[in-house]
Formats: C-alpha cells, structure tokens, sequence
C-alpha cells in the first residue's frame, strides 16, 4: 500500500501544479433556511478579486424564500443554482461536487464572512503538486486576525485513542493537517473523487462528515495543509442549517457519527478502549448538565452507528 501511494504522490509531483497558472475554483455553499446570511455569504464571493471560478449554491430549504431566488437569477452567469428536497450535508456537498466544473473545489457555510481574497488563498496552496487539500482559518463572530501562540503540533491534528480533535484554526501558523473545518475547506476535485466523496451516512448535524472525508484524501496520498492566509468569519448562526432540533436527536447523531467515523478510520484493535472513552465522556457531560438521559442517547446512537457500518456504503 505505502508503494502505491509514494507512487501516485510522484506521478503527482511530476505534473506539476494544478491545471493553469490561475486554476479554475468552483466555490459550493449549502444551505437550508437562512435566506438573508446567504445572500450576504454569496454577495461577498462574489465580491472575491479571484478573476477565475464560480459559486454554486445547494439548496435544500423546503420552500425558498423569493428573495433568495430573485438574487441567484440577477447573476446567474457566475451563480448556479440546485434544488434538493432531501435535506443532508454530506449529499449536499457531492451534488455541489457533481456539478462543479473547477479543478478545485471550497466549501463555505452560508453563515460566514469572507474577505476578497479566500478564493485566491485557497487557490494558490495548490501550487504544490502534492496538495489535496486545505483547510482554511476560521475566526468567531467579532474577531479581527491576530497573532496567536498555538504550535503547528496542535492546529488540526486528531489523536486516535479517544477521538481527540485539536482544531484552533484561528491560528496564523501555516502547518500539515490531519483534517479540515467544513466552513472553510477546500479539495482538489480529483481527490474527492479518488477518497469516494462524501458519506451520506453520516447524519443529523453530519458531524465528522469532512474529518472523515479528509482521512480518505490523505490515505489516497495527498498532503492537506492549513493555511490562514484563507481567512473567514464563521458567525455559527442558531436558526436554519442541519443542526437536530433538540438534545436527544443531537446526542443520538453525536453518538452514531462518532462511532462510525472510529470503524472506518480507526484500527480495529483501538475500538474497544475508544468506545469506553466515549462512554466516559457522555458520562461526564451527563453529570455537568444533570441529565442521565445524555448517556442513553449517545450510546443508542453509537449503537445505530455500528449497524451502520455493518451494512455498508450507503
């Protein structure tokens, strides 16, 4: 397996960087019930100095608002809209995919803020051949780029006993990375085809959707890198998206995500001592909050998503 990779790695690196000298993005947000943060969201892509991509829009609000579709007809030369009935993220995300004409591929929320200068950020990190993808900064509502003290060892590393996810990608440290934030990532689209794309089975809020997505890449043989040049504000709104509705349907996905995200990345040896770990931390979250319903939910659901990955891609 190692020589396979080494060698799809050197037949990359021989090819030189992406496609042209400016790269052809095509930029897929997904939505679900937040009309006026996606105008705002796409009115600002748009606004990007990048001169080369497109935006596409994945919607899966059940009747959308007028003002929303007035605004994607008035530019419909650089906006493509989709119309999907059946809410999910990971789904969304490979309609967007399947209708992206870029060699590279970013995803946004349809919650953020960005600057004129994402795209391009994101763009240029694929000079290097052996990128396949990035994960980008993402700084919280009202914050302004600073200089931070996170190390490189901890900015998007994941530690496999346990489940440990270092994220701070408000840092300004340009580093390898184990895996991405779904706000602000980005692939090559020939590597989203070659780790298999997105896992629909992953439900409720799709949590672990794009980690998952990014340990495929890089078994595939691909780098991932996370730069904070490609900055943006993620204003994490309450309302719309595919948040669960409450904490019994949110614990349950928490609990099935994570357990089919330890199947099929994790070495089979490890899942016992990782399942008692997660025990322990429903435990522990059940005690701060004062609800013993908590650990019932999580492991109903780390049980669903076991017969999950039993059964196979979906």
């Amino acid at each position: 397996m190692k020589s396979v990779v080494k060698e799809k790695t050197d037949a990359r690196a021989k090819a030189g960087p992406v496609g042209r000298s400016l790269p052809f993005v095509s930029v897929v947000v997904a939505t679900i019930g937040r009309g006026r943060l996606l105008i705002q969201t796409v009115r600002g892509l748009l606004e990007n100095d990048y001169p080369n991509f497109e935006v596409i829009v994945v919607d899966q609000t059940p009747q959308p608002e007028r003002d929303v579709l007035r605004f994607m007809e008035g530019d419909s030369a650089r906006i493509r809209y989709v119309r999907r009935r059946q809410p999910g993220l990971p789904d969304a995300r490979n309609a967007g995919v399947g209708a992206a004409r870029g060699d590279i591929v970013l995803f946004v929320d349809d919650d953020v803020v960005v600057g004129p200068s994402l795209i391009a950020a994101h763009a240029r990190a694929y000079a290097d051949s052996a990128v396949g993808g990035v994960a980008g900064r993402v700084l919280p509502p009202g914050d302004t780029p600073r200089e931070t003290e996170h190390r490189p060892t901890r900015i998007a590393k994941v530690r496999y006993f346990g489940l440990v996810i270092r994220d701070h990608f408000d840092a300004d440290v340009r580093t390898e990375a184990d895996h991405v934030r779904g706000c602000n990532m980005s692939f090559l689209r020939r590597a989203i085809t070659d780790a298999g794309g997105f896992d629909g089975r992953f439900g409720g809020s799709a949590h672990l959707e794009e980690t998952d997505l990014a340990f495929r890449v890089r078994a595939a043989g691909y780098r991932l890198v996370f730069e904070p040049e490609a900055s943006l504000v993620h204003l994490l709104e309450a309302a719309g998206g595919c948040r669960p509705r409450n904490p019994g349907e949110w614990f349950f996905w928490y609990g099935h995500n994570v357990c089919l995200f330890y199947r099929k990345n994790f070495p089979s040896a490890f899942f016992a001592l990782s399942s008692a770990y997660f025990a322990a931390r429903l435990g522990m979250s059940a005690i701060k909050n004062r609800d013993i319903h908590i650990v019932v939910w999580g492991i109903k659901g780390f049980i669903r998503g076991l017969k999950t990955y039993r059964r196979g891609a979906a």
